[in-house]
């Protein structure tokens, strides 16, 4: 799975400071804070597509608990995550 789930974001991180970050890893990087759909504030994680599994593995061992606008970051992947980031996803993309 190519999909990292992050968590613990400091709220005024948005997603171009995590494509930023995790673009070391794979240049074209997404990065999508989850936000709440009334006001818009971060939910404090986000979802960051890889195009490579191997990308995204390098980038898990590397900035789990790094540290990130002041707040030190928790980064995981499952399946699980993927199958709630493909839901969240198409929802956007007007479909599901």
């Amino acid at each position: 799975d190519n999909v990292l789930f992050v968590c613990k974001l400091n709220p005024v991180t948005d997603d171009e400071d995590l494509e930023l970050i995790f673009s070391r890893f794979d240049s074209s990087a997404r990065a999508e804070i989850i936000r709440d759909p009334e006001t818009g504030d971060s939910l404090c994680y986000a979802f960051v597509e890889f195009t490579t599994k191997e990308q995204c593995s390098e980038a898990y061992f590397k900035m789990n608990n790094a540290l990130v606008d002041d707040r030190r970051i928790k980064v995981d992947f499952s399946q699980s995550v993927a199958k709630v980031w493909n839901k969240y996803t198409q929802r956007k993309r007007g479909g599901g």
